[in-house]
């Protein structure tokens, strides 16, 4: 599969519904190129920022990854935070919830497979479906991720 293609036909369909983006071109040690988006997780209009890559994964398939970055920089209630995450990780339908220590950043993090012969246009359709899956996870849990981490 084309990833440039692939990424800018999953690009297009963002912008179609007024979503911001932008490129990143890969250098090293990131594999290829990042699409950029923030997606909205709130009705009062916060947004958080979400990253498809798209690497190697084995011979016959490519690993795509979503990236969202929940809060930028964790408040006061780190250590409460990164306790709730044992159990948000439980019972979380797609993906995974971490803290990136060095930023004291909150992520979810999902990761699919791709067929390498996949169709780019077919396969940006089916991640814009999966995008909005993975969206309905965090957006169940960012009101409380925010309480948490001592943001107002």
């Amino acid at each position: 599969m084309d990833a440039e293609n692939f990424l800018n036909a999953l690009e297009n369909l963002l912008k179609k519904i007024g979503v911001q983006t932008a490129v990143l071109e890969g250098t090293e040690p990131q594999i290829g190129n990042t699409l950029r988006a923030l997606l909205p997780v709130t009705d009062a209009g916060d947004v958080i920022l979400t990253e498809v890559m798209l690497g190697p994964c084995t011979e016959d398939a490519l690993l795509l990854q979503l990236y969202s970055t929940m809060i930028v920089e964790i408040g006061p209630g780190y250590e409460a935070l990164k306790e709730m995450l044992l159990d948000w990780n439980l019972t979380a339908r797609l993906g995974a919830f971490g803290i990136y220590r060095q930023q004291r950043q909150l992520y979810h993090k999902y990761n699919y497979i791709i067929p390498t012969d996949a169709d780019p246009d077919e396969m940006a359709e089916e991640i814009f479906y999966l995008m909005n899956l993975v969206l309905d996870v965090i957006a169940e849990r960012f009101p409380d991720a925010v309480r948490l981490s001592g943001h107002q």
